[in-house]
């Protein structure tokens, strides 16, 4: 018999199975705090008060011994690929801090493996205690200037929009598309507006007119305010406001104080990460997002409410998380501390959580993602006249940015005219392969930033398409990084005197590694340190390295198929005056 099919026999037998005792609830429907018992039963909560009639012999009792407990935490966008593990992986560490449910967009693995890849995605998901709640990938590949491993069209999306872990459309990241009326992207938001789904957006800089059309169109919520006013201008317009605190990107400390200082209201406004990369999530998950919130002014229950019925609100499934309600599952963290948010323990689906990962069986072609032929340095080179001084575009990093500037600088060509990186202005030479097989296509730049000194680093996470990007000072230990990635079947690899010098395999599509997130944040911190001997000052030069082919964020990019000018939205030469 079913739990619904038990509260409406008209007996009214049921009796929890589990009982915690003397809880001071969180309870974010009225902001404020209860002395109460919960009962839970299969997973839900039916008692929240006196349930001494919801007992019986068999009813598990936990005291909580008048600690707080709240909602299990809700992270409302992420790109589970960036922890750089698999799902099974990523779920086991976000339950230790108190995450119950993520909302993913996995359009780093639909970039790469396409619709089965999502798929495969989701048949994992069940396996596991973690809510896992999917926005289905609007943007695969992002632009039409690049070469993806895989599309997804209007019967994709649709198809996928039939699961039921499916919330809503992914992230509208092509909105010029939406602006001019493409006919597919248009298709893809009415098939999740008929079916009640959610759109999510992803707009920087996007303002007045453009922005009005492009709400117009049904989309709802954006992450990618660049400055607090935008950010404020589309609340204002009825947008709901996912504020970012993740790996890459981060806008707590300058959206939040403001948001309070002014009384704007915070009920369209909840926490997401977008990324989290490894090292990051082992200190931590939305629990320090709520802590530095709270640090930043926020009353805790405002802060924990934006953490969870606020998200559940947004995506239309506070009927099942996102509160302490009757009915909804018992995913819940309780607290020693509240104004210090510290976790004591966390439930999940109404059982304590365990340490093990389920075993998932992924099959062979999930490890053959990288099909490109061998490179050699004069693959890497431009070539012009000998002996010239010309001007090119230099696509300029910055530390924790995920954006990019537009420089340019003079270079020189040698005798043979190849034209030449310049060290002593951290001036180096950069490419983006086609590691699908598709073309052999390889766009070449340059790039200022890094700081390398000396030999190459390569990588096969580069958003959101995940070609190959290859950074370095000289041609040939660049064409040795990027064959050891083919060889590794994707990773990360660092390259110095024509040798290898340190390597993080990621064979699952290329991004993720099968391995504890202990064991792989431990390899990315020694490929820190010796990147950080070659020269690098950038304190986290592989994810700015994965941002170098992301066209759709200013300013200047560069995919497989070249430089790309985002605020032109076109594809631009990289010596300055000349033309294909």
């Amino acid at each position: 018999m079913q739990l619904t099919e038990k509260f409406f026999t008209g007996k009214r037998d049921i009796k929890a199975d589990t009982v915690l005792e003397h809880c001071r609830i969180i309870n974010v429907n009225t902001k404020e705090i209860l002395n109460a018992d919960i009962a839970i039963e299969s997973g839900y909560i039916v008692g929240i008060g006196d349930v001494s009639g919801l007992r019986d012999a068999s009813t598990r009792i936990i005291d909580v011994n008048n600690n707080y407990v709240s909602p299990g935490l809700l992270d409302g966008h992420v790109h589970f690929e960036s922890s750089m593990v698999t799902l099974s992986r990523f779920a086991g560490k976000a339950l230790e801090y108190g995450t119950t449910g993520i909302v993913i967009d996995p359009h780093e693995i639909a970039n790469v493996l396409g619709r089965r890849g999502i798929e495969l995605v989701m048949e994992e998901a069940k396996s596991l205690a973690l809510n896992i709640f999917v926005a289905v990938s609007s943007c695969v590949p992002a632009t039409p200037f690049e070469t993806s491993g895989a599309s997804l069209d209007t019967a994709d999306v649709q198809a996928l929009m039939e699961n039921e872990m499916v919330v809503g459309l992914g992230e509208v990241m092509d909105f010029p598309a939406v602006l001019s009326g493409d006919a597919s992207k248009l298709a893809m938001i009415q098939a999740a507006r008929e079916r009640r789904l959610v759109v999510d957006g992803h707009a920087p800089g996007l303002s007045g007119l453009d922005l009005w059309g492009y709400m117009a169109a049904g989309i709802s919520s954006d992450h990618e305010s660049l400055v607090y006013e935008e950010a404020l201008e589309k609340l204002r317009l009825g947008m709901k406001l996912m504020l970012r605190e993740g790996s890459a990107a981060k806008s707590l400390e300058n959206f939040l104080p403001r948001l309070l200082e002014e009384g704007v209201s915070l009920e369209n406004v909840f926490f997401v990460t977008d990324d989290k990369h490894p090292e990051d999530l082992l200190a931590g998950y939305m629990d320090s997002i709520v802590r530095k919130a709270i640090a930043l002014g926020l009353d805790p229950l405002d802060a924990i409410s934006m953490c969870t019925v606020n998200t559940a609100r947004h995506y239309r499934i506070d009927h099942l998380v996102g509160s302490i309600s009757i009915g909804r599952r018992a995913d819940l963290v309780i607290l020693d501390d509240l104004e210090g948010f510290s976790i004591h323990s966390v439930i999940a689906g109404g059982a304590l959580i365990e340490a093990q990962t389920p075993v998932f069986n992924y099959p062979d072609y999930v490890f053959d993602t990288i099909r490109y032929r061998e490179i050699k340095p004069q693959d890497l080179q431009i070539i012009y006249a000998p002996n010239s001084c010309v001007s090119v575009n230099v696509i300029k990093v910055f530390p924790d940015r995920i954006f990019t500037e537009k420089e340019n600088a003079k270079l020189v060509t040698d005798e043979s005219g190849i034209l030449l990186p310049d060290t002593n202005r951290d001036i180096l030479t950069t490419a983006v392969i086609d590691r699908h097989g598709k073309n052999g296509n390889i766009g070449l730049g340059f790039i200022n930033g890094f700081g390398l000194k000396s030999g190459a680093f390569a990588q096969s996470i580069g958003h959101d398409s995940h070609n190959v990007v290859v950074t370095g000072t000289d041609h040939a230990n660049m064409a040795l990084a990027a064959n050891t990635i083919k060889e590794m079947k994707g990773g990360i690899v660092l390259v110095k005197d024509s040798e290898v010098l340190d390597s993080l395999s990621l064979p699952f599509a290329g991004l993720l590694s099968p391995d504890p997130v202990e064991d792989v944040a431990m390899e990315l911190d020694r490929l820190h340190g010796r990147i950080k001997e070659m020269g690098c000052t950038l304190p986290a030069p592989f994810i700015t390295h994965s941002f170098i082919a992301l066209p759709v964020i200013p300013k200047l990019r560069l995919t497989d198929m070249g430089l790309f000018d985002v605020e032109r939205f076109e594809m631009i030469e990289v010596i300055i005056g000349t033309k294909k």
